[in-house]
Formats: structure tokens, C-alpha cells, sequence
């Protein structure tokens, strides 16, 4: 098998104001991908050399793979770039809207928090504790503001 750089590059035809994107030429584009894939078929390798080709092969498939992928999304991201400007427009809109509601409703939840602490009827409990390891009494601590509680230690 004689080693040589495969050559295949993709077109493409777009006009915004019709809304038409296609591979330029697509039937004679698509008959060229299967004559070259015709010239250059999947083989069976018995030996180094083979190898060799093989490799060098699937790396200009993969290269053409990739042009075409690379020109697809560049084509397309060209073509859609008003549209997309437009959707984040009124997209952002939604969004603004929603944060802000969210922050009132947690504000809300938080004024209902505030609410239903002070007119609760507390319980005031009282406990002895008797212990001589004083990472406890950070633990003690660190419980007792996280939940509100009163602690008095001696």
C-alpha cells in the first residue's frame, strides 16, 4: 500500500436571509468521500509495513474527521450568531426576573423563621454537665450558637 496525504476538504453554502445552510455541492461532495474511501479501504494488516499504512490512514481519516466537525461547528456558529444573541436577550430577561423572585421568597422564609421564633412559647431547659476535657466545652459551644441556645459554663 503506496502512502500519500488524502485531500478532502468540505464547502459549505449558508444565506441567513433564506435560512439555508448546506454542504455546498453535497451529492458530488459525497461521491468524492466514497471514491477516496474506495481507494483507501479498511485492510487486513500482516506485517509491520501494513501497519505503518494503516496508521498513517486512520490519522488522515481522523484529520478529515476532524475539518469537517471544526467546520461544521464554526459554520454553524456563524450562522447562528444572531439567533443566539437574540435567545440570551430575552433569556437573560426570564433569568433576572427569577432571581430576583427567589430572593424575595428566601427573604420571605426568613422574616417567616423570625416570626414563628418570637411568638413560639419557649421552654427553658436546664442541664448539668459534668466533664473535664476542655474540647468539649468548644463543642458545647459551637452547638449551642449554632442552634441559639443560652450557655452558661463555670
Amino acid at each position: 500500500m503506496a502512502e500519500e496525504e488524502l485531500k478532502f476538504e468540505l464547502d459549505t453554502v449558508s444565506d441567513r436571509n433564506t435560512g439555508v445552510l448546506a454542504v455546498a455541492d453535497y451529492d458530488n461532495t459525497l461521491a468524492l468521500a466514497k471514491r477516496i474511501l474506495e481507494e483507501h479501504p479498511v485492510f487486513e494488516i500482516t506485517n509491520d509495513d501494513d501497519k505503518k499504512v494503516a496508521k498513517n490512514l486512520r490519522a488522515s481519516f481522523n484529520k478529515i474527521v476532524k475539518s469537517i466537525d471544526r467546520r461544521r461547528i464554526d459554520t454553524v456558529a456563524d450562522f447562528t450568531t444572531d439567533f443566539t444573541e437574540q435567545c440570551n436577550n430575552i433569556k437573560v430577561l426570564f433569568d433576572d426576573a427569577q432571581k430576583a423572585l427567589g430572593e424575595r421568597i428566601n427573604a420571605y422564609e426568613e422574616a417567616q423563621k423570625t416570626v414563628a421564633v418570637e411568638g413560639a412559647k419557649v421552654t427553658k431547659y436546664t442541664a448539668t454537665l459534668k466533664f473535664t476535657d476542655p474540647k468539649v466545652v468548644d463543642k458545647l459551644t459551637a452547638f449551642a450558637q449554632k442552634y441559639g441556645c443560652e450557655l452558661t459554663i463555670k
